[in-house]
């Protein structure tokens, strides 16, 4: 026997037969449906969006996996979604009550009995506890630092088999999905309040969410990771910077209020609360740290900002409609 002792039983989680995946049209599980047809074809996967038209994109894009529309706020609808699934992806759209969510899922998930493994995307500072969070913004109950901090209470009390993954970073693809893309188009001008953040790339998350349903390591569940690339923590200045000396293109930078409220004015309430919550995010800039937890999974470097800027010059400043977010 060698020095590790086999009683142990170092990794003995089975790994599952069938995973859904809850978003399978957005940017992460898009990529994370991809990624198990090529490389687990042998997994049933099952696709799950509350969009029926995305529904007939999937079907076209993935033939072999099932495609169900599924809705959290719907409790027979989740019912049918987890039925028999062994891996479940989980990730939620904003402006979501978490707590009657999170309560349907658990559930359904129990009704079904089939669980190995759950996967929750959440998108918190490290460590966040509500009394971080100021007042009116608790008692508001809006955007993801408290529905997220409460969806994970809750699925940590249910006892279900979960690993959160924590995006403890900026997506690239805000310059896509969101507004960020809008000026750089019109003015060739970055607007959006300073502030110092952690970066990531989509894929990256996604494909970190396969290696952990392909893995038989136990260790994972119940555990939080926050996922960065590694390498970037940056002001958005220093974006701003970096995309002039990338595109060769010189890219100005304004992180007024001013022109901030001008720009996303569309936006309407959600507005102020985007102001609002980028403040608490500078209140606390100080808990952003590197960490290679996704380099480590996933066995490669993680794609730095400036790979993702050079891939996806041409969308950012010349697409004339941007995707669905």
């Amino acid at each position: 026997m060698n020095g590790m002792s086999g009683s142990r039983n170092y990794n003995r989680k089975p790994i599952p037969k069938s995973i859904l995946i809850f978003g399978a049209a957005d940017h992460i599980g898009d990529p994370l449906a991809a990624f198990l047809t090529r490389d687990a074809p042998s997994i049933r996967l099952r696709l799950a969006t509350r969009n029926a038209d995305k529904a007939k994109g999937l079907r076209l894009k993935y033939p072999a996996a099932e495609v169900v529309l599924a809705d959290y706020t719907d409790l027979s609808t989740l019912v049918k979604a987890v039925e028999g699934m062994e891996g479940i992806f989980v990730v939620t759209p904003g402006g979501l009550d978490e707590r009657a969510c999170m309560t349907n899922l658990i559930a359904a998930v129990k009704a079904s009995g089939s669980l190995i493994h759950m996967l929750r995307i959440t998108g918190l500072h490290p460590d966040e506890s509500l009394n971080r969070v100021p007042r009116a913004m608790r008692l508001s109950g809006d955007g993801i630092e408290i529905q997220h901090v409460w969806a994970r209470q809750i699925l940590d009390e249910s006892g279900l088999p979960v690993t959160f993954l924590n995006c403890g970073a900026t997506f690239m693809d805000n310059f896509i999905r969101l507004g960020l893309g809008d000026s750089l188009r019109r003015q060739r001008k970055l607007i959006w309040p300073e502030h110092l953040v952690p970066w990531i790339d989509p894929r990256d998350i996604a494909e970190v969410a396969a290696c952990l349903f392909l893995s038989d390591n136990h260790r994972h569940i119940g555990h939080v990771h926050t996922m960065n690339n590694g390498h970037d923590l940056m002001r958005y200045h220093e974006v701003a910077k970096l995309m002039s000396e990338t595109w060769n293109e010189p890219i100005a930078y304004d992180g007024s209020k001013e022109a901030f409220f001008a720009t996303y004015s569309h936006l309407g309430p959600l507005c102020q609360h985007l102001w609002d919550y980028m403040q608490y995010e500078q209140d606390n800039e100080v808990v952003w740290a590197r960490n290679d937890f996704v380099e480590r999974t996933i066995g490669r470097k993680p794609t730095t900002l400036l790979e993702w800027l050079v891939e996806h010059r041409d969308m950012v400043l010349n697409a004339a409609v941007l995707p669905d977010a």
